[in-house]
């Protein structure tokens, strides 16, 4: 019986097995997909297989074409595979531990090894050709950025040279004697930048320590590699400049691609020798490669591979992957706070919100048991779905960028049934229902843009009064009056403001029956949140005219002086109709409230108190502007509305839906739970966030030319990178290839949040000598300023620090690693041995790599003021501007006065001087003029204003003068008030905002161009000088300054 009874669960357990054989044999044969996008290729040293990053891990697969695999497998991003020179081993750099750091793998893969420890950006390059060395650029104790190397066995530091300007992609010669680098340059987003900052080729002898420029014709070379043993470069570069920036109003034709503009493989010579290997029209070649032995090279282009034999035309290769999700795409979250916009339904039975781009339903009134706060999921787009306005039981309204454009929508709420409203390519918002209840009126940006209306029902928008360019940020606060026939809204008084975004508004009414607009408050003051108030006797408003607070315009004239009038509201028993007398009503406004500048001004329809937001909570007054209350706490609220029956407020705080209800004196606060049960696609997401770039851009950048590209045929040609993206990092990437094809500065795009946070190392204070070999670190330099510059903690050139808090050190990685890490702000002790032999301790507080910087850069221009006093003879003040910011300006103030004064001429430096938005107040100040004398008695008489200079002026920049330190040569210039000596500026000059994506990666769009009188851009079109000089490098580090000279040369001929 149990014998029979084993046979029948064996032969069911084998009829169970067999069944699950078969199905598995149903299966199809697996399948790779195929590769788009690889990035950052390295070719072996044979030419036989290629390295690449896909996805934030690095990957190997035959040259030829193939399956690849991947060789690192973490969950942050791998990046810049580089061969060793036996074939065994890839480096790689990696942001682990936050910062980028070199790391090695062997080349099938296998455990990883990090080599480098320092803070800031270590990216490997190439490999000595003994394998025993990596190359990258960086830095380390010096202020200065240099070419430096690391020993794969013990982790040994090399500093090859430094630079004063930005240096990268070393690569050694084969015989060992060479490094090619570039020198200078743009992102490599950005192959058809033509400027003075554009990438250069340049070679360092190791044995003579002798620099040579290969090429620098203004074009940008990119990814440069020694190839046919050391005889020739190959580079990426262009032969002909694409027309980008257009002038003032003339905006230049759709670019037409050819050979000499379009990114290629080149194979340089010499500075004027140069042969184009590939002939592509289009898409251009990105990621050159050459293997070890220089006859193969590989490159990426339109996200294919391509594989090269010198002296043969290029052939694609096609690779494929079979790719596993290193993490989870489909992410299901329980969200109960993050809300966006919410709004309650007429009844305020129920509350409609948007989180996480998607919007939901939730009961205001809660029942009993763990699912009381369930939210219903509404819509379920991955782009972003906001804005809801509640208008009927029935009935919502919403934007979302389903369609492009942030687009208006209705939904059936019942059948969650979506209609589109809008058509036109234009962002929607301020969504508001009329005073009727019968229509949704909405602020349209764009060439058409202006208010229009909808019926709740639905239909075509018609137009109610038409204000192109309304978007990007600027869409103002309308109200309607009470009957319907007037619309208040602020518009821009242009050119009242010092900077553009400085503008004042004024109020306007359009009057719908009339068709005419009127301005009713005519001062040069913010104007802004009007709204009429429920009796149609006054338009409220928020202003500084007089002062911050909130003003009543009376739309009739009043019966009594102001101080007669007793302001009362008495609720309108019929409904209201609006009399507007325009006479003299610019003139009429008074001021009822001093708490400050109010915002989200509503006016309550019972009793006429008036609410707003101030500080972050709302406050009431009443009708007159008296009894002041505040009526939440804790701040966190910028806007507000009224519940569909008027006796309560709804508004989102910190992410979380509250009321207030308005009859009960002590406005008691209700937070409205829930709970959203949301899962979303990662990918999906990636992609709602490519198009929602795509179409921030499409709206918004400040040249609806596009530079002369084809943004629409741009937009799919890097959609089909998207799929190469796997970590955050590559987001950024394919979003900073898609806007680099614009040519255009001020737009990158940075990563989301998530990126893991580093420790920094800290500053000893003093340069390393690195041509001692040990043991121990002998000190090459200790600037004046630092700690061992003081007689109590004395360094000196020559001596050698032993050990570092009781643990020995030498020029190598542990030094960062061990000793150095985190360990700024704190007290070291150093042992050192002195030049007489004899080991001391120095005890000292270690410096930040930034406060080290600091105290250079300061010895580096008071040196510069002490030349210049001694070569002019005391004649000639030099200033300094680091940052076009109001730290700087204040700095520049106090400098200009102390160092300008008595001088019969002035130096003004903004040579490295990275940019901001104060170039025109600091013009202000130096364009004054005297106009009189003052006397006091027994003084000597003073020219006055005092703040004038009126001496002749230089102004020196260079190639990393960027942006507003561009603006300033030229108005300089421009104004007559100063001649300019140095180097071309690069032609970086937009000015620029900053968004978030739906995904989190932030991303920057230039929204104003910046023209000269002539009309012509600055934007690549740097600002020329007087006087053209270049400092070398040798000269730098000698101490000399060729551009000063001149910059004296010139002033002092004009004043002697």
């Amino acid at each position: 019986m149990i014998a029979a009874r084993m046979l029948r669960v064996v032969s069911i357990f084998s009829a169970a097995l067999g069944t699950v054989c078969v199905c598995f044999a149903q299966l199809p044969a697996p399948k790779s997909d195929p590769l788009v996008g690889a990035r950052s290729l390295a070719l072996s040293p044979d030419g036989k297989r290629l390295a690449f990053s896909y996805q934030g891990d690095v990957w190997v697969a035959p040259a030829s074409g193939g399956r690849a695999i991947p060789v690192t497998n973490h969950i942050e991003m791998d990046d810049n595979p580089v061969w060793s020179p036996d074939g065994q081993w890839i480096a790689f750099a990696s942001n682990r531990y936050g910062n980028w750091d070199i790391f090695v793998v062997p080349a099938d893969g296998g455990k990883t090894r990090r080599l480098t420890w320092f803070t800031g950006t270590d990216v490997p390059s190439d490999w000595t050709p003994d394998g025993k060395t990596i190359l990258f650029r960086g830095g380390r104790d010096d202020v200065n950025n240099g070419i430096y190397g690391v020993d794969v066995a013990d982790g040994k530091t090399h500093q090859y040279f430094l630079d004063m300007m930005s240096v990268g992609n070393p690569k050694m010669s084969l015989d060992g004697k060479k490094i090619l680098y570039t020198r200078l340059g743009f992102p490599w987003v950005r192959p058809r930048y033509q400027g003075s900052a554009a990438s250069q080729l340049w070679e360092y002898d190791l044995a003579t320590k002798k620099r040579s420029e290969l090429r620098d014709n203004g074009f940008q070379h990119l990814w440069p590699n020694y190839a046919l043993g050391g005889k020739t470069v190959l580079t990426v570069t262009v032969a002909e400049k694409t027309p980008s920036s257009s002038y003032l109003g003339k905006p230049i034709p759709k670019n037409v691609d050819n050979v000499q503009r379009c990114p290629n493989v080149y194979a340089v010579d010499g500075p004027t020798k140069a042969r184009r290997l590939t002939n592509f029209t289009d898409e251009g070649a990105r990621f050159l490669t050459v293997s070890q032995d220089g006859q193969t090279a590989a490159f990426e282009r339109d996200g294919d591979v391509y594989v090269m034999a010198l002296g043969s035309e290029p052939k694609k290769v096609e690779l494929t992957a079979s790719i596993d999700d290193k993490t989870t795409q489909e992410e299901r979250l329980i969200l109960t706070d993050g809300a966006g916009d919410m709004s309650l339904s007429p009844k305020g039975d129920t509350a409609v919100f948007s989180v996480r781009g998607e919007l939901w339903s939730v009961p205001v009134k809660k029942g009993k048991g763990p699912n009381a706060n369930d939210a219903t999921q509404l819509t379920t787009w991955e782009g972003l779905d906001e804005q809801p306005l509640y208008v009927n039981d029935t009935t919502m309204f919403f934007v979302s960028d389903r369609d492009g454009a942030m687009r208006l929508f209705r939904m059936d709420i019942p059948s969650k049934v979506v209609t589109a409203i809008t058509k036109a390519d234009a962002d929607v918002s301020q969504l508001s229902l009329t005073p009727d209840g019968k229509n949704v009126s909405f602020i349209l940006a764009g060439k058409e843009g202006g208010l229009y209306t909808v019926s709740i029902e639905g239909g075509a928008p018609k137009l109610v009064f038409k204000r192109p360019g309304y978007g990007g940020g600027n869409t103002p606060a309308y109200a309607w009056s009470p009957d319907g026939r007037y619309v208040a809204y602020p518009d821009v008084l242009r050119r009242s403001g010092y900077y553009y975004w400085d503008s004042t508004t004024d109020l306007y009414i359009f009057d719908t029956k009339e068709n005419t607009f009127r301005n009713v408050t005519r001062l040069s003051a913010s104007h802004f949140a009007p709204q009429f108030s429920p009796d149609g006797r006054y338009l409220f408003f928020a202003s500084d005219r007089q002062g911050p607070g909130i003003y009543a315009l009376p739309l009739k004239k009043e019966d009594a002086r102001e101080t007669e009038l007793d302001l009362k509201f008495e609720k309108p028993k019929t409904a209201v109709t609006v009399d507007i007398d325009y006479d003299d009503i610019e003139n009429r406004s008074r001021k009822i409230t001093s708490l400050g500048m109010a915002d989200n001004i509503r006016v309550d329809k019972t009793n006429g108190d008036i609410f707003f937001a101030l500080g972050g909570d709302v406050w009431k007054v009443n009708y007159s502007g008296d009894d002041p209350k505040k009526i939440t706490n804790l701040g966190g609220i910028g806007s507000f509305e009224f519940t569909g029956d008027g006796n309560s407020l709804q508004f989102v705080r910190s992410g979380a839906l509250n009321t207030v209800l308005l009859r009960n004196p002590q406005f008691p606060v209700t937070t409205i739970a829930f709970r959203a049960d949301w899962t979303h696609d990662l990918r999906k997401e990636h992609a709602a966030a490519y198009e929602e770039f795509w179409r921030a851009y499409n709206r918004g950048f400040y040249d609806a030319n596009f530079h002369g590209r084809d943004w629409l045929k741009l937009k799919d040609r890097y959609a089909k990178f998207l799929p190469s993206v796997g970590h955050r990092n590559e987001m950024a990437t394919v979003l900073n290839m898609l806007v680099g094809e614009l040519e255009s500065s001020h737009s990158e795009v940075s990563p989301a949040a998530g990126n893991p946070s580093s420790d920094s190392v800290a500053s000893l204070g003093f340069t390393f000598d690195y041509g001692y070999s040990g043991p121990g670190i002998k000190i090459k330099e200790v600037p004046n300023g630092t700690p061992g510059s003081y007689a109590k903690t004395k360094l000196s050139t020559g001596e050698v620090v032993t050990s570092i808090n009781g643990k020995s050190v030498n020029l190598d990685e542990s030094l960062y690693a061990d000793v150095l890490m985190g360990q700024s702000g704190r007290d070291i002790v150093l042992t050192v041995k002195g030049s007489d032999g004899k080991t001391r301790e120095v005890k000292y507080r270690a410096l930040s790599t930034g406060e080290f910087g600091g105290i250079v850069n300061r010895n580096l221009l008071q040196a510069r003021r002490k030349y210049v006093e001694e070569k002019s003879n005391g004649e000639v003040g030099y200033v300094h501007i680091a940052g076009m910011n109001d730290t700087e300006l204040q700095r520049f103030n106090q400098q200009v006065w102390e160092y300008g004064q008595g001088k019969k001429a002035l130096i003004i430096d903004v040579r490295g001087n990275g940019g901001g938005n104060t170039s025109d107040r600091i013009i202000d100040v130096l364009e004054r003029q005297p106009n009189s004398y003052y006397q006091i008695r027994d003084d000597e008489a003073q020219l006055g204003p005092g703040q004038a200079l009126a001496i002749p002026m230089v102004v020196m920049a260079a190639e990393n003068s960027f942006s507003n330190a561009e603006m300033f040569p030229y108005a300089m210039h421009a104004r007559k008030l100063a001649k300019l000596v140095g180097m071309p500026t690069p032609g970086y000059v937009i000015y620029t905002g900053g968004f978030r994506l739906v995904d989190g990666t932030v991303a920057r769009m230039p929204g104003t161009g910046v023209y000269r009188l002539d009309g012509s851009p600055l934007e690549n079109m740097g600002q020329q000088m007087d006087y053209t000089v270049g400092i070398t490098p040798e000269e730098y580090f000698a101490g000399k300054d060729p551009q000063l000279d001149k910059a004296i040369e010139v002033l002092r001929k004009q004043v002697d």
